[in-house]
Order: structure tokens, then sequence, then C-alpha cells
């Protein structure tokens, strides 16, 4: 199993970014939601690339409809060079009502968020791999033939993981050109029944599931007790709901949050490798937390 880090308290972990590269965890993440007190993502991740050595940098996740397809293929690719080839683009169709139209967003409805999501990555594929770029679609339009440099450190492009909690158009858009897929407060059950729907979605259109690899963000909640992840996990799903998402999307309990010590968690673990997921990420900002979780899970973790 590989460990990420979500860190959800923007720059709470400024001073201490090179003792958390040394801590075991595979990527660090940043959320990237123009509503919320944080830095902008990707200038913070090329600022943490010049503090790290081993971590792979991205954003869980991105969303496609506040970045115009150059301007984030540029911001990947700088990060990219920078950490000698440890990007990493989370990126999604995004939901929270409260990042569009107060910025200048429009907020299409779901189905045409997936279309813009899949010519976004079409073009920032294209920018990443070929000479030059043109596209006709229904959101983007890149006539004259654009060029594209420096092409990214890592080949063919950096991976890209898909956000998503549920099947169906967004997961089979995940088959056709993700690397990852990403879920949010997910426990092991609820992701088992999204990787039996992603390998049909592979199956499908004659690709290898092997190919697309599931990584889950859950909540830290050390010490805590199953009662008390289950009021953890009611009061984000509440939260969550109210930023928009739906609730088809949100029926989460204490499965999506690790809690108690050690043993425990790694046990909650084990349920979520025996479903096939590749990598956990905890979401937190707490120095003393993260260093605890390293030392008694990820330091014993098989």
């Amino acid at each position: 199993m590989k460990f990420g880090l979500v860190a959800t308290g923007g720059g709470a972990l400024n001073d201490v970014i090179a003792e958390v590269d040394a801590l075991g965890f595979e990527t660090f993440n940043v959320v990237d939601h123009p509503s919320f007190d944080q830095p902008d993502a990707w200038t913070y991740l090329a600022w943490v690339a010049a503090r790290t050595e081993k971590m792979r940098l991205g954003t869980h996740v991105t969303g496609m409809p506040f970045r115009p397809p150059f301007q984030l293929a540029k911001q990947v690719v700088t990060v990219d060079t920078l950490s000698n080839g440890r990007a990493v683009l989370g990126i999604g169709t995004a939901y929270e009502h409260a990042d569009f139209e107060p910025y200048g967003f429009e907020m299409l409805d779901f189905l045409g968020r997936i279309e813009q999501l899949e010519e976004g990555i079409q073009i920032m594929k294209s920018f990443w791999t070929k000479e030059t770029t043109e596209l006709a679609g229904k959101h983007y339009r890149l006539e004259g033939g654009a060029t594209f440099s420096p092409k990214p450190v890592q080949q063919p492009h950096p991976p890209i993981v898909i956000g998503l909690n549920r099947r169906g158009a967004l997961l089979r858009l995940a088959a056709r050109q993700a690397d990852a897929i990403n879920t949010w407060q997910l426990g092991p059950a609820q992701v088992s029944e999204l990787a039996e729907h992603a390998r049909a979605a592979c199956d499908d259109i004659g690709r290898d599931p092997a190919g697309l690899a599931l990584t889950s963000d859950v909540i830290l909640a050390r010490g805590q007790t199953r009662e008390a992840a289950d009021q953890i996990a009611g009061g984000i799903a509440q939260m969550a709901r109210g930023w928009g998402r739906s609730e088809l999307v949100t029926q989460w309990d204490h499965s999506g949050i690790l809690f108690g010590d050690g043993d425990n968690m790694l046990e909650q673990i084990a349920a979520f490798a025996e479903v096939g997921v590749d990598e956990v990420a905890i979401s937190s900002s707490d120095f003393d937390d993260i260093t605890w979780f390293s030392e008694n899970v990820i330091a014993r973790c098989p």
C-alpha cells in the first residue's frame, strides 16, 4: 500500500515541509477551490517542489472549469520540471456552487462538465505529447496549430487522476483518459462496488483494468471511537451537500475515516488493500498527527 497526504490547511505545513517529505508519503496533495482560503494550488506546489525531493506533487482535485487547458497544462509542466518529474494532475468536474458564478465561471450541468473535462484533458495531452494542437470542440476551440514547450519530464505525460465517487459517465471518461481514479470519504465496500464498474468500463473499451489505479482519500481521526468517526463522517456529508454534492455520492460513515489507534487503522487499510486500492491518502495539516501516522501506520504497514 502507498500512502498520500492531502494538506487541508493552506500553508500550515510550510515550516516543516522538508520534514514531511521524509515521512514516507508517496504523494503530497492540496485541495483546489476558488472559494477556499488558500494559496493558488499549482503556484504553491511549485514552491513545494523546490523544498522536497521524494513526494509526488498534485491536487485532489483541480476543477477543469476554473483553468483554461493551456494554463493548467503549463502549470503542471512547471511543477513537473521544478520537481524533476514528480507532478500528478488530479482533475475533476468541480461541484461546489460557491466556486462558480461568484468568480465568473459558468456552472454547466453535470454531463456538460464531463464533456468539458474530456475536451480539456484531450487538449492537455496533445500539448504534452504533440508538436502542434488544434481542437474544434463544444467547449474549447483551438485554431492555427498551437505549439507547447517545454514538454513534461515524465513521458508521455504526468499521471492524470480523476476524482469521482460514483459510476456512470464520469467513470467511463476515467477509463478512457485517466491513469487513476480518486475517491473521497468512501469506505472499502463502496470502493469495491465502484471498482467493479471501473473494471467493466475498461473491459468495454479493451483496456486492461490493471492500468487504472484506485486511490482513496480518507479523514484521519487519531484516537477517536467508531461512534465519533460516524459523527465526523455525518458532519462532513452535511457540509458537502451544502456545497452542492448530491446525497447519492455522500453516503458516508466511519468506514471512510481512519480512527482509533495504529492497530485499528492498519486493519482498516488492509480492507482497502483487499478491494484493490493502491494508495490511501489522509486529509490533515496537523504535523503532530501526520508524524504519528508515519511512525505508527506507514512504518508498520506490510
